[in-house]
């Protein structure tokens, strides 16, 4: 699982971007406008990418650490959703 100050610049990046498209979304104005705004768009798009690959290799690393644990928490996950699901 993603630690706390992964949590805390995903949420910053994700905060960013919805600023970034609406004002994209709101301003009339011309196309090099619009084009100047997608570069740090496309730059936190990347920060963003890179912090989510960290985390699966994190996450991936835990796991291969305890499979043990891993498999018992994966399986009793599914009874829980699955008894959640059954009485809907």
């Amino acid at each position: 699982m993603a630690d706390a100050s992964t949590r805390h610049e995903l949420a910053a990046l994700t905060r960013e971007l919805r600023e970034l498209l609406s004002q994209i979304e709101n301003k009339d104005s011309g196309q090099s406008r619009r084009a100047s705004m997608m570069a740090p768009i496309a730059a936190m798009s990347a920060a963003l990418g890179r912090d989510l690959g960290d985390a699966e290799l994190r996450v991936e690393q835990l796991i291969r650490s305890r499979p043990v644990t891993a498999a018992v928490s994966a399986f009793a996950i599914g009874i829980a959703v699955g008894l959640l699901l059954r009485r809907t």
